[in-house]
């Protein structure tokens, strides 16, 4: 098997023996899949450069086993220049899509939602409604979303002034207000199915749902990208 140019970014690299690296890629068309980059930690290779975080490539890989060999990297536009909690929620989305996506899994939707979200990082974008909305975009693309306007019992709408709990695998339930983590208040689930997120109670209470939501598929290993936020005020963490 052979692909010729395929748009791609790299999530994530390591080391292989002594001068090659594996390259976790995020593709146009062919979904997540993990690359062989023969020699490029080598002093005199000129793709190195080319192997990093954030930066839109061209990739050319062939070979019959689940790890495949690249051929080609070329780049296809600059780097986005991230920069402080921007560059740290990069590198989360990155961690978030690795533990989320099975390799060899087409999912276009999500590489294009992506490729949207380095841009409004780049333009420094408020940052906790662009994390709400991609982690969101991705659950539903991934088809994982909830209804956030129907109570997934009696299917009425969701009424502002009551509190919801999440049940996994089912959706809202009504229930008493209670300080679960699993309850949400019907106003602010109706905001975020608007993505809006004016209200900052709203913005709470998203960060919540979204973990809730991510948490069955990601399992409960802490995301090592988190831990870059503690340098910063907590009302910046994802």
């Amino acid at each position: 098997m052979r692909i010729e140019l395929e748009l791609a970014y790299i999530l994530h690299t390591r080391p292989f023996r002594d001068s090659s690296m594996i390259l976790d890629c995020l593709t146009e068309n062919h979904g997540r899949l993990s690359l062989l980059a023969k020699g490029v930690r080598s002093p005199k290779s000129k793709q190195k450069q080319l192997c990093q975080p954030f930066r839109p490539v061209w990739v050319s890989w062939q070979g019959k086993s689940q790890l495949k060999t690249l051929t080609e990297i070329e780049a296809q536009a600059p780097s986005y220049n991230l920069l402080g909690k921007y560059l740290f929620s990069g590198f989360y989305l990155n961690e978030l899509l690795t533990r989320l996506l099975l390799e060899h899994d087409p999912c276009p939707e999500i590489f294009h939602r992506y490729h949207s979200a380095l841009q409004q990082l780049t333009s420094e974008a408020s940052l906790e409604p662009l994390l709400r909305h991609s982690e969101l975009g991705f659950l539903h693309d991934l088809g994982y979303s909830v209804n956030l306007q129907l109570d997934s019992i009696t299917g009425l709408p969701l009424d502002e002034n009551n509190w919801y709990h999440y049940v996994p695998e089912q959706g809202l339930v009504a229930t008493q207000a209670d300080n679960s983590l699993e309850c949400f208040q019907g106003g602010c689930l109706l905001a975020i199915s608007r993505d809006d997120y004016s209200n900052v109670e709203t913005l709470r209470q998203a960060k919540r749902l979204t973990r809730s939501l991510l948490r069955p598929l990601i399992g409960n290993k802490p995301l090592k990208s988190r831990e870059l936020f503690s340098s910063i005020p907590s009302g910046e963490q994802v």
